[in-house]
């Protein structure tokens, strides 16, 4: 943790991030088996991830990054996702190691003697990682927030699609993610491209039912939520003065175009950044999360606003919130 709490410590300094590194590819691709997408917890994963056009830029042409049902910092996309099925477990799926490919949106086992699955553990598991490279080539030493927030958004995503699953006690220890992948650590970069990988960072984990199902409801509601655009806001912002706290969002999180909200809702950063404050950002983005989905639900329209370093004299440093519009569409 110490590691990370020193990561943690700069991701929040004045600093800007300098300009864009190459980002590197949108995903690993792993060797192995491809495999049916089948059973409620590949089904899910699929139904989160899967392309749905593109974003577009600021005329209206599209863009080549997907459009996909779980917020991302930046359209960055970092979240991968593996799936664990230790022997016995799989009903549409043999016990190993699977992870689901974003770009051939298909579900690929890795290589490896089915009985070493799930290292010892009983459950199905679904383990979050993030491949850091296009999030950092854009936010550097601001990253580690981002990265948690996406995994956050997902994390939650994947509670309310599954129900019945539930999070481990270590579920967000990331030695513990690590060891279900048979993974090492991200900063053993020799691992990684020796076999022609990037590294990922294994975030955190969620344990499925015996019988997992797959909530029809939700995942219609998660799956058709949008951010709204930009210009969304833009317009918005012609219809009178923010009040104070949007104004507050808008400035410290240097994006202006916060100031179209009708309203927003704001957590204050962690007053420590050890491990009860990586917990705390853990907290804070689910939190985020389940307020973005049930809002959209109510056919409210929601866009997360992240990348908070500079707060105004006074006033508490925030690390992360959630712009509302009133009854908008989020298209």
């Amino acid at each position: 943790m110490t590691s990370t709490t020193a990561l943690l410590e700069t991701a929040f300094s004045p600093d800007l991030p300098g300009d864009p590194l190459p980002p590197g590819p949108h995903a690993n691709r792993w060797p192995g088996e491809p495999v049916e997408i089948g059973g409620a917890a590949a089904t899910a994963v699929h139904r989160l991830w899967r392309a749905r056009g593109h974003h577009p830029r600021p005329d209206g042409t599209p863009t080549t990054v997907p459009r996909r049902a779980v917020p991302s910092a930046g359209g960055c996309y970092p979240v991968q996702w593996h799936l664990v099925v230790p022997p016995g477990r799989g009903a549409h799926l043999g016990p190993g190691r699977y992870v689901y490919h974003p770009v051939a949106e298909r579900l690929v086992r890795r290589p490896e003697p089915p009985g070493s699955a799930g290292s010892g553990r009983d459950d199905v598991e679904i383990v979050l990682t993030v491949q850091p490279g296009r999030t950092f080539g854009r936010y550097r030493h601001r990253s580690w927030p981002l990265w948690v927030a996406d995994a956050a958004y997902a994390l939650e995503a994947l509670l309310l699609l599954l129900p019945g699953a539930h999070l481990p006690r270590d579920w967000s220890d990331l030695a513990a993610a690590r060891h279900a992948l048979g993974l090492p650590r991200a900063g053993q970069a020799v691992w990684w491209l020796d076999r022609g990988l990037v590294p990922e960072i294994a975030m955190a984990r969620i344990s499925l039912p015996l019988a997992p199902r797959l909530d029809e409801i939700a995942a219609a509601a998660i799956c058709s939520r949008r951010s709204p655009a930009l210009d969304r806001f833009q317009e918005h912002r012609a219809r009178g003065r923010a009040d104070a706290e949007v104004a507050e969002v808008a400035r410290q999180s240097g994006q202006s175009w916060v100031l179209g909200a009708d309203r927003v809702i704001a957590w204050d950063r962690p007053l420590r950044l050890d491990a009860t404050g990586y917990a705390r950002l853990w907290q804070v983005h689910r939190e985020a999360a389940r307020h973005t989905y049930s809002l959209n639900a109510r056919g409210h329209g929601v866009r997360p606003v992240s990348g908070f370093c500079v707060p105004s004299a006074g006033a508490p440093p925030l690390v992360h919130a959630i712009a509302i519009l009133e009854n908008g569409a989020s298209a």
